[in-house]
Order: C-alpha cells, then sequence, then structure tokens
C-alpha cells in the first residue's frame, strides 16, 4: 500500500513488508488541503458570544440561493468559492479502512508525518512499535497540540456538528463548488472523500495527544531499536529539517534502508548522512525534496524525478566514492538561502507598500530562517514593523529550537560554542521586534 502526494505538506506513507514484518512509514495529514476553508469572518467581533456566532455562521450558509451557488461553479476563485464550515482534516487515503492490527511497525520520519498518528493509534487492535527521533516527536507533539488549540476556538465560533456529519460533504453540496476546489476535496476520480475527519474525533485536547505520544519511543541519530528481537532500526539525519530522518533496518535476513523526503546539504539541520546507507542490500526510496544528486548518479535522462520505487544497491567502493562526490558538489544550501532571500524581498516590498506579510508555518527551520532575515532585511531598510506569531505553542516551540544543537547542522553548532544563540528570535523577542499570540480568534471589539 502507498499514499503518494507532492510537496512537504502531505508526506508520502508507504506500508512495505520489511523481512517478514509490516512497516508503516509515517502517517501524515493533508494540511495544504485546507485552503478549501474560509477564514473566521472579520466581523466576527460583533458578535456577543459563542451562540451567536454560531447562528451567524448558520445564516451565511443559508444565505445563498441555489442559482448563486451554481454560477460560482465556471466563475474565478474568490472569498465566497471557500467552505464556510469547521476545517476538516485530509488524511491518508481509506485510512478509515485499514486493519491497523496488521502493522507491526510505524516509523516516523518528520513531524508532518506524525500529524495523522492519533487517528491510528486509537483504532480497535492497534499495538505496533512507534519510533521517531526526539525532536520528531517534539516538534510533532507540539504541532498537534496546536492544531487541537485552533480547532477548539473554530468549534467555538461555528457550533457543535448535530448530525456527525457536515452538510458541505452532501453531494449536492458539492456539486455546486468550483472545480478547483471539488479536486481537492473528492480528488481527481473521487475517491478522496473519505479521507476527510474531524480532527482527532475523541483527541480534543492536549491530554489526550499527550496520551498518543506515549506510545512512541523516541531515538537519537544511530541510537538502535529492536523488534521481536531480530529487526534492529536505526535513524539517520535526512537533512529535510530538525529531527528529520531516513531508516535502515537490519536482520538476519537482510539490510535495507527507507529514504524519506531529503535534502543532502542543509543551512540548518544536521547534513543528510550519506554513510549509513553502506551495507544494505535494498533502499527504498520514497521522493526527495532536492533529487538532483541521485539524478546525476543514475544518469536518468527522464524529465522529472522519480517519486516512489524500490532500488537494490551495489555497495562498491567506486559506487560510494561517486555519490559522495555527487554530495560534495551539491549546492543545495545556497539554493535555499537564495529561496529565502527572495521570499524576503517579496514581504519587504509588501511592507513597504503598506501591506501584511502571512506566512504558514510549515518546516520549523525554514520559519526559524525566515524570523532571521526577515528581521535582518526591516533592520537594513530602516523600518519598524513587528513581527507576529500566533500559535498557541509558539513559545514552547521557540524555547525548544534553542536546545537541540545536536539536530543541527555544523554552522549552527559553532555558533553554540563560541557563545551565541544557536538562533535569533530569542533577542528579537527581548527587543520586542517579534510579539508571540497564543490564541487564534482574538477579539477587536
Amino acid at each position: 500500500m502507498s499514499q503518494q502526494r507532492s510537496g512537504l505538506s502531505f508526506p508520502p506513507c508507504h506500508i512495505l513488508d520489511v523481512c517478514g514484518f509490516r512497516v508503516l512509514f509515517d502517517c501524515p495529514m493533508d494540511l495544504s488541503a485546507l485552503t478549501v476553508f474560509a477564514p473566521i469572518p472579520v466581523d466576527s467581533c460583533t458578535m456577543l458570544d459563542v451562540e451567536a456566532s454560531a447562528c451567524s455562521a448558520l445564516k451565511y450558509l443559508d444565505s445563498e440561493s441555489f442559482e448563486n451557488k451554481r454560477r460560482k461553479i465556471g466563475a474565478p476563485l474568490d472569498a465566497s468559492s471557500l467552505i464556510h464550515a469547521e476545517p476538516y482534516y485530509k488524511t491518508v487515503k481509506s485510512l478509515h479502512l485499514w486493519n491497523s492490527s496488521f502493522i507491526d511497525i510505524v516509523l516516523i520520519s518528520s513531524p508532518m508525518g506524525m500529524l495523522g498518528l492519533p487517528f491510528l493509534t486509537r483504532a480497535k487492535g492497534f499495538s505496533a512499535k512507534i519510533c521517531a527521533t526526539e525532536a520528531t516527536a517534539r516538534i510533532g507533539q507540539l504541532m498537534m497540540e496546536d492544531l487541537v488549540a485552533m480547532n477548539m476556538e473554530l468549534r467555538q465560533f461555528y457550533g457543535p456538528d448535530e448530525s456527525g456529519f457536515p452538510r458541505w460533504m452532501k453531494w449536492d453540496e458539492l456539486e455546486m463548488l468550483p472545480l478547483a476546489l471539488k479536486e481537492i476535496v473528492v480528488g481527481k476520480d473521487g475517491s478522496e472523500l473519505s479521507g476527510w475527519m474531524p480532527l482527532y474525533r475523541m483527541f480534543l485536547s492536549a491530554a489526550d495527544v499527550k496520551d498518543c505520544m506515549q506510545k512512541v519511543q523516541a531515538l537519537k541519530y544511530g541510537e538502535e531499536a529492536c523488534y521481536n528481537g531480530t529487526l534492529i532500526i536505526k535513524a539517520f539525519s535526512s537533512g529535510l529539517d530538525i529531527g528529520a530522518c531516513n531508516w535502515t533496518m537490519n536482520s538476519p535476513r537482510g539490510n535495507s534502508a527507507y529514504l524519506s523526503g531529503s535534502v543532502f546539504v542543509s543551512a540548518m539541520a544536521m547534513d543528510f548522512d550519506y554513510p549509513a546507507l553502506q551495507g544494505s542490500d535494498m533502499i527504498f526510496y520514497s521522493d526527495f525534496s532536492s533529487w538532483n544528486v541521485s539524478h546525476n548518479v543514475e544518469s536518468d535522462n527522464s524529465p522529472s524525478p522519480p517519486t516512489s520505487d524500490i532500488s537494490s544497491f551495489s555497495d562498491t567502493d567506486d559506487n560510494w566514492e561517486t555519490i559522495a562526490q555527487s554530495l560534495l558538489n551539491n549546492d543545495e544550501a545556497s539554493e535555499e538561502m537564495e529561496k529565502l532571500a527572495f521570499v524576503c524581498s517579496c514581504a519587504i516590498d509588501s511592507v513597504k507598500a503598506g501591506g501584511s506579510v502571512l506566512i504558514p508555518i510549515g518546516r520549523i527551520g525554514i520559519i526559524l530562517q525566515l524570523l532571521e532575515q526577515i528581521s535582518f532585511s526591516l533592520e537594513s531598510s530602516n523600518l519598524k514593523v513587528p513581527i507576529y506569531i500566533v500559535s498557541s505553542v509558539a513559545e514552547e516551540l521557540l524555547a525548544f529550537s534553542n536546545i537541540i544543537p545536536e539536530w543541527l547542522c555544523k554552522q549552527r553548532q559553532e555558533k553554540l560554542y563560541s557563545g551565541e544563540p544557536l538562533f535569533a528570535h530569542g533577542a528579537l523577542i527581548k527587543e520586542k521586534k517579534i510579539h508571540l499570540f497564543p490564541e487564534f480568534i482574538r477579539s477587536n471589539c
């Protein structure tokens, strides 16, 4: 079984038979699909209480006539085209149909690959061993707690769904959606509607998420975990983000490795650990955030990267020398910094024009770098513009990022050895250039 997606917001999910054991690699949620839902209306601050908010939301849904909805199908997308309801979350396709008792091991490669885990751990018969790196486990937990807090505030506005089946999921409502939104909701073949679920169902508190996390065994890079006395599991850096990893699985029947999204030379996280692949009889690769190195090594002339494949690997000195040389010649870190610089320039242009900039939180390492670069760019441009981080776990997340040098690249580790902070956000918060807001919905009345 495999669930393939492009992009970092919904990493691939696979179940593979590894040396006779059924291993699930990652259990994500597609947060990019949340773009079909409308944000809370700006006039919600005029509501006197939660009940009035819920009534207003329902009236908004009922206010459009059938003909008005039909006109929107082929019209350009605007705010009124979106779904005005409490957001549901898109999980791995047919997750509810899985027999979770058949899964022996779950290996989590990144925080994004962990967000769907509570759906799985609450399933009847689930008893699999779950492994993730210490950093991935902690960041993933904070992200889940943040989603729970956000969803609870949205429920306060929209009110509980008494029927248990949202109106927007009814087929007559789906037929009225603009085509671009309809494809996100139901998929190209109409089979993805079942992937939508209310957030964690019974998992509506940080305590429930914590209970889920108690089932996760947290590992350091290179630390061994054993399953059934025969399979030795180890995580090694993928370079994608703080704590993100690939996996090796060794047993008397053979040695294999699983490669998730990887960045070979990172400007933030520890670099890709390619020597860990040595000795592997088989390598399973899922997808690469950057694929130029594997493309060059394999001399593949196809115009697009491989997204899911199983490759046998010849463990010879010549192959490893070729790979090492390709990695050394790779310039991904500078490319990543150029992309961040471009985002910063666009943000500065928007601020100079009197606008505001909204940046969704994704890869934590990228966000931390953006905070530094945007703050520096604002100072260089002599612009005194505050930066707001709206998250219920922002304080914990930023504090955690300053105590994890072992998960970072050598350049960041050297800052610690020289007495400098790992990141600049601590000083920026003290100088009141960055402000933390724990609430998602704040009244300005």
